[in-house]
């Protein structure tokens, strides 16, 4: 007991990141257990679960879900040391019921503790004639899997603000989708910290996601993205956030933040303008 108590006073973030790793691969082991009789579909990378009515995308959901996995690991230097967990369900309320939310939820895929769900996109393509065409451009594997990579290269040690920032710019980098630009005045933005406890809560999604895809693109044209990536790396060193905007840009987060609300009006405003 006074060996083990010695190491946690030491060494708190290892014993924390060990224990969100152990309880991120029991849940994972619990979503597989609960579809283990769904079909199953299995490539290179991914290992896709699905029911009968989804047979006809599933080769399509593997095939996007496999032709962005290298671009992100090259980008973020990580590759995951097994074949991804990734489970389809065929509507809003099987999606919906797997995490226990309301009805009226409507996210198309969810990263949640090292298994991606997504949304059949029968469910919400209506012109089956470019279904194909519409998923790889506007779906959600490259945004989803990207949260994975950051959640397994920081070891759980991230703000919510920050991991939908790095989805959204590789995102954008792979399949050209961004939320619409809408402009706004510096005194309504959301600060980071409103933006990490209350993400899904806030009024306006748009503008939230839109804050954080800010962040990462004044970030990586300030400094870098091999620097983006090394401040991942100290997170799932365990480095604060603060510690590692110190480390990687010389700056600490609450001056980042400034810089950011003034960029993210400015360049708002300007692309709304043209």
């Amino acid at each position: 007991v006074f060996i083990l108590t010695s190491f946690t006073l030491r060494n708190p973030f290892t014993v924390k990141a060990v224990s969100y790793s152990l309880m991120r691969e029991a849940v994972k082991r619990n979503i597989f257990l609960k579809t283990w009789n769904w079909n199953t579909l299995e490539g290179e990378y991914f290992l896709l679960k699905y029911q009968d009515g989804d047979s006809s995308v599933a080769g399509l959901v593997l095939e996007t879900a496999e032709d962005v996995f290298l671009p992100i690991n090259e980008a973020l230097d990580y590759t995951p040391p097994e074949k991804v967990l990734m489970v389809m369900y065929p509507d809003k309320a099987a999606l919906n019921k797997s995490f226990g939310w309301d009805a009226d939820e409507s996210a198309m895929g969810v990263y949640w503790a090292g298994a991606i769900r997504i949304l059949s996109p029968q469910d919400w393509i209506e012109n089956k004639q470019v279904i194909a065409e519409v998923f790889k451009d506007q779906g959600p594997v490259a945004h989803e899997y990207t949260h994975l990579v950051v959640d397994y290269i920081t070891k759980g040690n991230y703000t919510r603000w920050l991991t939908e920032g790095v989805a959204q710019y590789l995102e954008r980098q792979l399949t050209g989708f961004q939320f619409p630009l809408q402009p706004v005045a510096k005194e309504n933005l959301y600060p980071f910290s409103r933006m990490d406890g209350n993400f899904d809560s806030l009024p306006d999604q748009s503008q939230a996601y839109g804050q954080s895809l800010a962040a990462m693109d004044f970030y990586v044209e300030s400094y870098g993205f091999d620097s983006l990536v090394n401040l991942l790396k100290d997170l799932g060193a365990g480095k604060s956030l603060n510690q590692a905007f110190l480390h990687n840009t010389g700056q600490s987060l609450i001056d980042f933040e400034e810089e950011v609300q003034v960029y993210y009006v400015q360049s708002r405003s300007l692309k709304t303008a043209s």
